[in-house]
C-alpha cells in the first residue's frame, strides 16, 4: 500500500498533501483493524469524508474522483494484504527475549571421562564454582548482554539414570536460575561434544528410529517439562547444536523432537536448527511447517570466511593458516604466506608433508583473496536467510545468528591482528542486527581460542571485543 502512496504523491502532489494526514490515518487504522468487520467499517468511515455526497449545489469534484480512486486502490489492496498483516502482527505480538547474547560453554559442555574407560563419564562431570560463575553473569550483565546460551553436553544425561541423572537435572535447573537471578535471559543449548566417542553428535542424530535418538528425544521432553516448571518467559529449548545430517535426513528427526518438547511445554521457546553440519545457514533457510508457532527460533551459524575465523585451529584444514586479513584486500595476501610458511616449518611435519602443506596453503589463501570477502559478502549471505524469512512469514527478531566467532591465536603464540578480528566481529554483528536478528557471540571463555574475555580466568570481555559488539 505505501507503493500506491508513493505513485499518489508522484501523479498528484498538490492533492495529497492536501489529503496526506488522512490516508496515513487509512494505513495505520487497516493495519490496527482486528477483525474483517473494524475493517470494513473503517472504510464505510473514511468514504463518508472522501466523496460527500452530492446535492444541488454540490459537484464531485476530479479531486474526489482522485480521491475515491485512490481509496478504491488502497482497499483492493488492503483486502488482498489483510489476511497476511494480520497473521504477521499475531506471530510478532509474541517478542522475544532474546537480542544480544553469548555462549558459555565452560560450565555444562565438556564432561570428562574416566581415563581407563574413554566411553564412560566421570561423576560428578561439572564443578565450575557457584560463586566464579556469579561473578561472571554479572559482568555480562552490566556489560548489556541480555541473554545466555548455555551449551550443555547431554551424554551425561544419556549415560546415567536414576539418582545419577536426577542430579545432572536438578543441576540444570539450578544453573538456569542462577543465570536468571542475575538478569539474563538463558538458552539451554544441548551441545554434544567429542569428550567420548559413544555420545557425539553423529551417533545421537543417527537416524529417528535409533534407540539413542530415541533417549535423546526423552531427554528434551523431559528437559522441557522442567524449563517450562519455571513459569518464565526468558527461557529457551535448543533441540540440538549443529545436527551433522543433511536437512533431508534431519527433518524426521527434527519433527519428532519438536513434538515431544511441545507436548511437554506448550508455550516455551524452542531453538529449531536445520542441520547441514555446523549450523549451515542452507539448512535453516529449508526449514518449513512450524509457521504457526509463534515461539520458535530459526538458528543458524556464521564463521566465514574459515581462512580468517578458524586459522590456526587444529585438526581443520585452515590449522597452518598465520596472519590472514580481514577483509580479504586488507593486506597483501604475500604476509599471510610467508607467516604461514613459517608456522609450516616449525611443525612437526615430515619433509613431504610440509611440502603439501605449503601447496595446500598458498591455494587456499590465493583463493581466499580472489574471493575479495568483506561486510558485503556477510551481507549478501544474511540477506539469502532475511528473504527465507519473509517468503515464511518468520518475523526477523524469530531468526537467531545462535554463533559467530574468529580464532584468537594470541592465545597460542601465533599472529592474529587483534584489530582485524575485532572488524570481522563488528560487521557481523551490526549486519545482523541491520536485518533485526538476534544473536549470540561464541563464545565467553575457554573453546580452544575462540574466548571472548580479556584473558583467561577473567570475568570481563576484552575491551576491544565489548567495543565490536556494541556493549560499550
Amino acid at each position: 500500500m505505501r507503493v500506491l502512496l508513493a505513485v499518489a504523491r508522484r501523479e498528484r502532489r498538490g492533492w495529497f498533501l492536501t489529503n496526506a494526514p488522512l490516508f496515513e490515518r487509512i494505513i495505520h487504522d487497516m493495519t490496527e483493524a482486528q477483525t474483517s468487520s473494524r475493517f470494513f467499517q473503517i472504510i464505510e468511515e473514511i468514504v463518508g469524508k472522501l466523496l460527500p455526497t452530492a446535492g444541488p449545489e454540490q459537484s464531485i469534484t476530479a479531486a474526489n474522483r482522485w480521491s475515491a480512486a485512490a481509496l478504491l486502490l488502497l482497499t483492493g489492496a488492503f483486502l488482498v494484504s489483510w489476511p497476511s498483516v494480520r497473521s504477521a502482527q499475531a506471530q510478532d505480538a509474541t517478542k522475544a527475549p532474546f537480542r544480544r547474547g553469548i555462549g558459555i560453554s565452560h560450565i555444562m559442555e565438556w564432561a570428562p571421562v574416566e581415563k581407563a574407560f574413554p566411553t564412560h563419564f566421570r561423576y560428578p562431570p561439572f564443578s565450575y564454582p557457584i560463586v566464579r560463575f556469579n561473578k561472571e553473569l554479572e559482568e555480562l550483565r552490566r556489560s548489556g548482554i541480555d541473554f545466555v546460551r548455555f551449551a550443555v553436553d547431554p551424554g551425561p544425561f544419556l549415560q546415567w539414570q536414576g539418582s545419577r541423572r536426577d542430579y545432572l537435572d536438578q543441576m540444570l535447573i539450578a544453573r538456569v536460575r542462577q543465570i536468571q537471578s542475575c538478569g539474563l535471559s538463558v538458552i539451554v543449548d544441548f551441545h554434544p561434544s567429542d569428550m567420548n566417542s559413544d555420545y557425539l553428535a553423529t551417533k545421537i542424530a543417527g537416524g529417528e528410529e535409533t534407540p539413542l535418538f530415541k533417549e535423546y528425544v526423552l531427554l528434551l521432553a523431559r528437559t522441557a517439562a522442567a524449563l517450562e516448571a519455571l513459569k518464565s518467559p526468558s527461557v529457551a529449548l535448543e533441540i540440538m547444536n549443529e545436527p551433522p545430517p543433511p536437512t533431508n535426513i534431519w527433518l524426521p528427526m527434527l519433527n519428532a523432537a519438536y513434538a515431544a518438547v511441545r507436548q511437554s511445554a506448550p508455550q516455551l521457546w524452542i531453538v529449531l536448527d536445520g542441520g547441514e553440519g555446523g549450523g549451515n545457514p542452507a539448512g535453516t533457510t529449508k526449514l518449513d511447517g512450524f509457521g504457526s508457532d509463534p515461539n520458535i527460533l530459526y538458528s543458524f551459524h556464521y564463521y566465514q570466511p574459515l581462512q580468517f575465523t578458524h586459522q590456526g585451529f587444529r585438526g581443520m584444514a585452515a590449522q597452518y593458516l598465520t596472519d590472514v586479513p580481514y577483509p580479504a584486500r586488507a593486506r597483501p595476501i604475500e604476509e599471510s604466506i610467508e607467516a604461514t610458511a613459517a608456522t609450516i616449518a616449525s611443525s612437526g611435519l615430515s619433509p613431504s608433508e610440509k611440502q603439501q602443506a605449503e601447496v595446500f596453503t598458498r591455494y587456499s589463501l590465493e583463493r581466499y583473496r580472489a574471493s575479495s570477502f568483506d561486510r558485503a559478502t556477510i551481507r549478501q549471505d544474511f540477506d539469502k536467510v532475511a528473504r527465507w524469512a519473509r517468503d515464511h512469514s518468520v518475523p526477523m527478531q524469530r531468526v537467531f545468528l545462535g554463533e559467530f566467532g574468529a580464532m584468537n591465536n594470541e592465545q597460542r603464540g601465533l599472529v592474529t591482528r587483534q584489530a582485524e578480528r575485532a572488524h570481522w566481529f563488528s560487521d557481523v554483528r551490526e549486519e545482523a542486527e541491520a536485518q533485526g536478528f538476534a544473536w549470540a557471540a561464541w563464545v565467553h571463555s575457554g573453546s580452544v581460542g575462540f574466548s571472548l574475555v580479556k584473558e583467561p580466568g577473567s570475568p570481563e570481555l576484552d575491551p576491544e571485543m565489548t567495543r565490536a559488539l556494541g556493549l560499550d
